[in-house]
């Protein structure tokens, strides 16, 4: 396995959260050596989740699996998080890698392939978006922005504008009925983000983000272009650059305080920038206020974790 450009470790504290209701981020235990879920209880590990959605994880990394990563009292809390989800959805609110020192060099050295082997003609429906969207472009980094940006066309958030249509957060679809539902919540517009990457030959992967505010969280994705990982949120369809031009990773951005108003800065920005959007683009003037909203008070960057999203 190709090994991956050092980032630096964020020894953060892990928050305390709830999701909006939308994937409330907890797992059960997994035993040594086992694929993650195999010991877990249905709620935890859907009996519909495809097989080749699940991972064979180290031993070792079980303890930072989920809420067995996170502080008291998260691990003594009973039932799944992602309870308003269903299958594959459910299977990954509750299988994500906390970050931290102890997974960090794993987590960005060995955890994710930098070579995708996709197989042309399993995902023809993401195979058109990528012809369409990303044809002319020459780098990874300029074929993965393009992606991005496709969202706000294939795949829009029912409240974050500009605003899609109303989905439920439990339809457990897989990738090419997702695709076809034209809309999705964040964890969903994340996979859909992924498989475009994937598609295109560029590494992906689902990040998991926890606020400070220790209440809310949110999913976004990071890419791997120019020898490094990238995050970019695919909800507010963004990335988060450094001084010297190159994107933030999730553990540069996790790192330290500047790390941290450096993306609440590329927020800022974008919000802004929306803002001077239609409000027919944006999906009518209570999206308007959200982006306000926004502005007023971004959330702050608190811990995250990383999960992989194979191929079929």
């Amino acid at each position: 396995m190709e090994q991956y450009r050092r980032e630096p470790i964020a020894r953060c504290r892990l928050p305390l959260l709830s999701l909006g209701g939308i994937l409330l981020f907890v797992l059960g235990g997994l035993s040594s050596d086992m694929p993650a879920g195999g010991t877990e209880s249905p709620e935890t590990d859907p009996p519909e989740t495809p097989a080749w959605a699940r991972e064979n994880l180290p031993s070792w990394v079980a303890p930072f699996v989920g809420k067995q990563g996170l502080p008291d009292p998260w691990p003594q809390k009973k039932g799944p998080l992602g309870s308003a989800t269903s299958g594959i959805d459910r299977w990954q609110a509750n299988h994500f890698i906390v970050y931290r020192p102890e997974t960090a060099a794993y987590l960005y050295q060995q955890y994710t392939p930098t070579k995708v082997a996709y197989r042309r003609g399993s995902l023809p429906a993401y195979e058109k978006v990528v012809e369409k969207y990303a044809r002319g472009d020459a780098t990874d980094r300029q074929k993965a922005m393009a992606l991005l940006k496709s969202l706000a066309d294939v795949c829009r958030h029912p409240t974050i504008p500009p605003l899609g249509p109303r989905v439920r957060a439990d339809r457990g679809l897989l990738d090419e009925d997702l695709l076809k539902s034209g809309g999705g919540f964040c964890n969903e517009q994340a996979r859909v983000f992924v498989r475009l990457c994937q598609v295109a030959g560029i590494p992906a992967r689902m990040v998991f983000l926890f606020y400070a505010d220790n209440r809310t969280g949110h999913v976004v994705a990071e890419f791997f272009a120019d020898g490094r990982w990238s995050m970019a949120d695919t909800s507010w369809l963004c990335v988060f650059p450094a001084e010297d031009g190159h994107l933030l990773s999730a553990a540069e951005i996790h790192a330290d305080e500047a790390g941290r108003q450096r993306a609440i800065a590329a927020y800022r920005a974008r919000w802004r920038e929306m803002l001077a959007m239609s409000d027919e683009y944006l999906g009518g003037p209570g999206a308007r206020t959200t982006l306000e909203k926004k502005l007023a008070a971004p959330d702050v960057p608190g811990c995250f974790g990383v999960l992989n999203y194979p191929l079929p």
